[in-house]
């Protein structure tokens, strides 16, 4: 079932997060924080996320994460199910520890057309993240590059917008970039891991702090979409 489009445009900063667990411990904590947080509404038993990052000509923005550039930015297109009639356009940037995303949904056609190098209906949509897009994607002569999929757990926290979500079974394809293709040639990313990212805005609630302190987790600087660019990786080094 696709997953229900978020508003038009969202523009949001927070902190966020990361740590790798092995599959034995992210279900131990997902039973524990079951307890205390309400499963996503989009997806309570869990849903799958596909993303088509783009980077720049000369691969900038993979190069910026490669090297723990303080502030860097992506560009995914972001669908839920191959049939969903829609996408969702985002640039995301980090500061340090913040994450600040501005996102537009897309009809499929105009997702399509973008895939395949066409910018300038973003003018005719005329808001401030759709011009920045525009100029970003233009000025870097922005392509495709990696399409990453991963099985998400979501579990939310109203007070300052908390946010856990687990990744698992993580793959990526560099061959083949059809965003809306149901059959891919995926490899293995992260492979027997699970990704937690923890988001909220300000604090994290102190509840779920003290449940986290106890789990010895270690954080960890890790991009889903550098992880996948094995090809390109290979290639530079």
């Amino acid at each position: 079932m696709a997953r229900q489009p978020d508003k038009p445009v969202l523009s949001v900063w927070r902190t966020e997060e990361k740590y790798l667990l092995d599959y034995a411990h992210a279900l131990r904590l997902r039973e524990k924080l079951a307890c205390l947080m309400d499963a996503d509404a989009f997806g309570p038993e869990g849903y799958r996320v596909r993303s088509l990052y783009f980077d720049s000509f000369h691969n900038i923005d993979y190069a910026e994460k490669d090297a723990g550039v303080w502030r860097r930015k992506k560009i995914r297109l972001r669908i839920y199910d191959e049939d969903q009639p829609d996408a969702k356009l985002e640039l995301k940037e980090k500061n340090g520890d913040l994450q600040h995303k501005s996102s537009l949904l897309l009809s499929r056609e105009q997702a399509l057309a973008l895939c395949d190098g066409e910018r300038s209906f973003l003018l005719d949509i005329g808001s401030e993240t759709a011009l920045r897009l525009y100029s970003l994607m233009t000025l870097g002569l922005y392509q495709p590059a990696a399409l990453i999929e991963y099985d998400r757990r979501a579990y939310t926290w109203d007070a300052f917008s908390t946010r856990l979500t687990f990744d698992s079974r993580v793959r990526g394809s560099e061959l083949d970039l059809r965003l809306y293709e149901r059959d891919l040639p995926w490899f293995t990313v992260l492979d027997g891991q699970v990704l937690l990212e923890v988001k909220y805005n300000r604090v994290l609630p102190r509840v779920l702090s003290q449940v986290l302190d106890h789990e010895n987790l270690h954080r960890v600087s890790i991009s889903k979409y550098t992880s996948g660019r094995l090809g390109l990786a290979a290639w530079l080094y």
